[in-house]
């Protein structure tokens, strides 16, 4: 079965919602200083958005950008399971009100009292169809929701690129995947861990550049790197490492989303919004943190 459900709906043309688009786009503040939809907690605002475009794409352009959709709601899955195993099943409930997830995974989603047989059942209904679910349960069974997040994210962004026709598309998920592959050196050379990271073949660096950086434990190298890949400069760990690559995606996409009739806008629009919901999600968090210092009352 397909991961995301059918929509069967004919959209709007093309015209028409790159304009809305465009508008809503206008509208987003990305500095996260202020909630923006409206207001509301922000990981929620983030699906909303991504359900408001996906219902409104008619059906080439959402085949076209069906792995954008696809990567997001793997993250639910994986959060899903988080939740799971710290018997949170009133998240589950919240996290799937928006979700595109296929009904019938929803329902064993809601259903699931622990974790192990709910990703064999995942396995089976969608290893035939989604390939990085195949060995899913051995997987979780080893690595836990680490190595599942890892296999199944990675594992998509692999059979994407394989697959896609898109150049815009493509970029975007070859600079998604090289960034899964920079960030897992880093952490693995900040923090001494003595196990190589798992890497990603399929981008534009290649395996054997990130292996020898790995080798070397090169962490000034790998900075350079950093810079040079995501066409930055400064200091990447005094910016925020994620931030700092992430920043040279948004780069990439803003230049992509100019053209205001082309699929690229979509995945600008898409992104912008994660990345406002994401800097609003820290924002929101520094306020509580500076609301129960002692001599401050809570709002």
């Amino acid at each position: 079965m397909k991961l995301l459900r059918e929509i069967t709906a004919a959209g709007a043309a093309n015209d028409y919602l790159f304009t809305r688009i465009r508008c809503r786009r206008a509208a987003l503040d990305l500095s996260g200083a202020k909630p923006w939809g409206g207001g509301g907690e922000p990981q929620e605002l983030l699906r909303r958005e991504y359900l408001w475009v996906y219902r409104r794409m008619n059906t080439r352009l959402r085949r076209q950008l069906l792995p954008v959709f696809e990567a997001a709601e793997l993250r639910t899955l994986v959060l899903c399971l988080r939740y799971l195993a710290a018997e949170d099943y009133n998240a589950i409930g919240s996290l799937l009100k928006l979700s595109l997830l296929h009904p019938l995974l929803q329902r064993e989603l809601r259903g699931a009292k622990r974790a192990t047989p709910l990703v064999a059942t995942l396995e089976r209904l969608l290893a035939e169809q989604q390939p990085e679910f195949r060995g899913l349960s051995e997987t979780y069974l080893r690595q836990g929701p680490g190595g599942l997040e890892q296999a199944l994210i990675g594992g998509h962004l692999q059979r994407s690129l394989n697959c896609c026709r898109l150049t815009v598309l493509k970029e975007f998920l070859r600079y998604l995947l090289d960034s899964r592959n920079l960030l897992a050196i880093y952490k693995h050379l900040r923090w001494q861990v003595p196990s190589g990271p798992p890497l990603l073949a399929g981008g534009d660096l290649s395996l054997a550049v990130c292996e020898k950086l790995w080798r070397a434990k090169d962490l000034n190298g790998l900075l350079s790197l950093i810079k040079k890949f995501s066409g930055q400069t400064g200091d990447p760990e005094q910016f925020g490492v994620e931030d700092f690559i992430f920043q040279g995606l948004s780069q990439r996409m803003h230049r992509a989303g100019r053209d205001p009739l082309q699929p690229g806008l979509v995945i600008d629009y898409l992104w912008r919004c994660q990345q406002a919901t994401r800097k609003r999600g820290l924002r929101m968090e520094q306020d509580r943190g500076l609301s129960t210092q002692p001599g401050l009352e809570a709002s």
